[in-house]
This record gives C-alpha cells, structure tokens and sequence, in this order.
C-alpha cells in the first residue's frame, strides 16, 4: 500500500497544511506574548474595577437599608410605649407622683425600664454607630428630656443608671444636671 502525495495525514484534529497555520499563531504568539499579557491583564483589571465598583453600591444600599429599618424598629418601640401611656391614661400620670422615689417596684419600674432602653437605642444609634441624623437626634434630645423630667424616672434614673452604658449614662447624668 502505497501513500499518495495528495493524501492528507490527520494527526490529531489537525491536517498537515492546518499544522503549518497553527505553528505561525504559535508563533505569532509567541512575538506578542508581552502584548497579549497586557491587555489581558488590563481586561481583568477593568473586570475588578467593576466589581468593586458594584459592590460598593450594594453595601451602601444595604447600609441605608438598615439604618433605616433600625430606626423605624425604634420609633415603633417607643409609639408602643406611647400607646401604653394613651390606653393607661393614670399609668402616665403616676409618673409625676410627688411622692415618688423611683425605687418602687409597681407597673411604673417596667415602664421606665423600657422607656430608658428606647432612650438609650437612640443614644447608640446616634454617637456611637453615627447611623442617626442630627436632625433626627434632636427630636429624640426633645423627648429624653420631656421623659426623664417626671419624678419617677428622675428617681428610676438615679436607681438604675448602673445598669446602663457609661456613655449613655455621662450622657443623661448632663442632661438632668447631675454631678457624678
């Protein structure tokens, strides 16, 4: 058997004639190896830059998402409370007893525990987390100082400023004008 000269020999998926191709874009490639490297390298910066760049944007996203929730979740714990106050008009009331001291234990303690933490919340989410606007912050200022001005909790506070953080707790101790 004899082999004719027009005969192409597969090696592989390639012909003769292809293989001569292939060997120029070998070294074809070979002379722009430098090139090539380049602009894939500038490709895949380009690629990164994006991501970031997108990623960035979520984080963001997702940040504003979560401090407002965290201050709706505020707001509505201290509309709870208010609702608590409106429904138990002489609840309210009792606040401004003069015979207060602030260390009764009755349904006034569990209300200024949880006047007290929403205070507090809002301290946190303004000068340590930063995540509440000044604006937003004098409201809450408003509020602090409306509470904490009845009796009960005047007395509460003095009981009870321990089981606070020593910021939040400078923080009121200046507001009611005290000297710790």
């Amino acid at each position: 058997m004899s082999i004719q000269p027009n005969v192409r020999i597969k090696i592989g998926y390639l012909t003769k004639p292809s293989c001569i191709t292939s060997t120029s874009r070998v070294e074809w490639l070979d002379a722009h190896a430098g090139s090539v490297q380049a602009f894939a390298t500038i490709v895949l910066v380009l690629i990164t830059a994006y991501y970031a760049w997108t990623s960035r944007a979520q984080v963001r996203a997702t940040q504003a998402t979560l401090q407002a929730t965290a201050r709706m979740t505020l707001q509505s714990r201290l509309d709870r409370t208010s609702e608590l106050m409106l429904d138990r008009p002489e609840l309210f009331a009792a606040l401004d007893d003069p015979k207060a001291t602030g260390e009764e234990q009755d349904q006034r303690f569990h209300l200024a525990n949880i006047i007290v933490a929403v205070l507090e919340e809002a301290y946190t989410q303004h000068h340590v987390e930063h995540s509440m606007p000044a604006e937003e912050w004098r409201a809450w200022e408003a509020t602090l100082d409306s509470l904490m001005s009845r009796r009960y909790l005047a007395g509460y506070w003095l009981q009870t400023r321990h089981a606070f953080s020593q910021s939040f707790a400078r923080y009121v101790d200046e507001r009611l004008g005290l000297q710790r």
